[in-house]
């Protein structure tokens, strides 16, 4: 009757496939998933400051070439989207960790002023973009007299 309950032989690769699993799943916690195969995208860091005439977004744009990135601005809308290429090594013949991000990348903000677009000017230097956005200045508020009739 024991024999109905279990083959030893069946029960010999359960063993051997339980031990193999449990070792597959053990190095799990250590791997990183590279971000450039399983990542649709990346977001690039940015800051965006307020002074009194302008704003300044700075955005970090290591190895992304300037031909690559698209900056515009729709009312109080600012949009930047481009693409950082994969830069590999020649002669590579093992990767130990991809930690760099790659692919394309969109960043969207709303400023909370309009700004005057003609105004606006961008600089890329030294991996970083700034974008320089002047407030729209407001035209002078001016009463209206009202008349009796």
């Amino acid at each position: 009757m024991a024999g109905a309950f279990r083959d030893d032989d069946d029960f010999d690769e359960v063993v051997v496939m339980r031990a193999e699993m449990e070792r597959f799943f053990s190095h799990l916690p250590r791997w990183k998933k590279p971000s450039a195969v399983f990542e649709k995208a990346w977001k690039p860091l940015c800051d965006v400051y307020e002074c009194p005439e302008h704003f300044t977004v700075l955005m970090d744009l290591a190895g992304v070439d300037e031909n690559e990135v698209e900056v515009t601005l729709h009312g109080r809308v600012l949009n930047i989207r481009g693409r950082r290429n994969p830069i590999r090594p020649a002669g590579v013949k093992n990767t130990y960790l991809l930690e760099i991000s790659y692919g394309g990348f969109e960043r969207t903000f709303e400023l909370p002023a309009e700004v005057d677009a003609d105004g606006t000017r961008a600089v890329y230097r030294k991996g970083f973009l700034e974008i320089h956005l002047p407030k729209r200045r407001r035209e002078n508020l001016r009463s209206v007299d009202i008349n009796e009739e």
